[in-house]
């Protein structure tokens, strides 16, 4: 294996370091995409061990993380104390962006019109439906339907006043509808904005390394959706704690070579100072071409060789960087992201995609690119003990017509 892939899966935790529980997984990550709650559960799994799916899900209901739109616009995982810190940077273009649909979708208004009516829909309500915050609006006075609602939402969350809650079914909690809910009554203050823009991209640039180092400004400006020229800032603010590598990319001073382990660090516990971010589907990344699977990997705290890993949909391996380059090879590209959207669930091999898989009731279905045997028992018994349900393997070597990643 590579050392940047050896790096890249040991930032990722993707070699199942010492229990961090789910707050501390994503106090290490410093978001995990959710606009799919099974998707993002399923991330959880891939990184630990013994965590199961009602943990994610009591993590959310005791607001220990908290389910908002983050990096590029796209619904994240998050601390609750970086919102602040993370809506600052990133609100701003969220809520272009959500104006802009709002109208589209035939509402009239500007922010200052808008945002009232948002907070009173919700303040004091608890977590709403989509339905149910579409009433609301509509008895004060803003009819809203369909997507307009989400937008709104958006349009909140942009200015710090908008969280999701725990999803629902039937009425009970759980991965069903997702519901919305004002962010001061959920999290027991409002979302505060920093004021300091230059300490809020020394965090993000140094909070972004430790999860996704080696790596660079344009790494980091495509994660985040925000412009190079912010990403550069961050990179040079935090310049003295950063090392060069050869090939241009960078890992924060103090972290072992082989492993991309944090030995020593100014931000060991994993969260930071507070921020928050916006709307948008993350899949498009550039792709470029790939190599196949290596062998040797440094012992100790990297994965071992051969160690294979069934990600979920949209995950952050696949999300982290400008490129795909030495991940995913061209000729598999659209297999895994057939585009509208779609960024497929995957089977990594030595921190190499080598196929993709899907789940449907107990089967779950492993399509490798080349006529081989994945060895994926493994990791669908864990499949089923965090999800609590049975799993089956089979193997398919047809490319699946969608790809949900659960």
């Amino acid at each position: 294996m590579s050392d940047l892939r050896g790096e890249r899966l040991a930032a990722q935790s993707l070699h199942r370091p010492a229990p961090l529980g789910v707050p501390g997984l994503v106090g290490r990550l410093l978001a995990v995409q959710a606009q799919d709650v099974t998707a993002a559960a399923l991330a959880f799994r891939v990184r630990s061990t013994g965590l199961t799916r009602e943990d994610v899900e009591t993590a959310v209901r005791e607001r220990s993380i908290v389910r908002a739109w983050g990096p590029r616009g796209t619904l994240h995982y998050m601390l609750p104390e970086d919102l602040g810190w993370l809506t600052s940077l990133s609100g701003p273009a969220l809520a272009r962006g959500a104006i802009r649909r709002i109208g589209q979708e035939g509402v009239a208004g500007s922010p200052e019109t808008l945002l009232p009516a948002v907070v009173r829909a919700l303040e004091g309500q608890g977590p709403l439906t989509k339905a149910e915050l579409g009433e609301r609006l509509s008895a004060r006075g803003l009819p809203a339907t369909g997507q307009a609602i989400v937008h709104l939402a958006a349009l909140g969350a942009a200015h710090g006043l908008v969280v999701l809650g725990p999803g629902v079914r039937d009425g009970a909690p759980g991965a069903g509808k997702p519901t919305y809910v004002h962010a001061a009554d959920w999290l027991g203050a409002p979302v505060a904005s920093s004021l300091d823009r230059d300490r809020s991209l020394a965090e993000l640039a140094r909070r972004y390394l430790r999860a996704h180092a080696p790596a660079t400004p344009a790494d980091l400006a495509a994660w985040s959706g925000l412009p190079l020229r912010d990403a550069r800032t961050g990179w040079r603010l935090i310049a003295g704690s950063l090392d060069e590598l050869p090939g241009g990319c960078w890992r924060l001073r103090g972290t072992d070579s082989g492993a991309g382990i944090e030995i020593a660090s100014g931000t060991a516990s994993g969260t930071g100072a507070g921020i928050e971010t916006t709307s948008g589907t993350g899949a498009g990344i550039e792709t470029t071409s790939g190599t196949g699977a290596g062998i040797e990997i440094a012992s100790g705290t990297a994965p071992a060789p051969h160690a294979v890993r069934l990600l979920p949909a949209f995950d952050e391996y696949l999300l982290g960087w400008r490129t795909r380059s030495g991940v995913l090879a061209d000729a598999h590209a659209r297999a895994v992201h057939p585009g509208g959207g779609i960024l497929r669930p995957t089977v990594l091999v030595d921190g190499v995609i080598r196929g993709t898989w899907s789940l449907n009731g107990p089967t779950l279905t492993v399509s490798p690119f080349e006529a081989e045997r994945l060895p994926v028992q493994a990791e669908a018994e864990d499949v089923s003990r965090f999800l609590g349900r049975p799993v089956t393997p089979a193997v398919s070597h047809r490319e699946p017509s969608s790809g949900h990643g659960r």
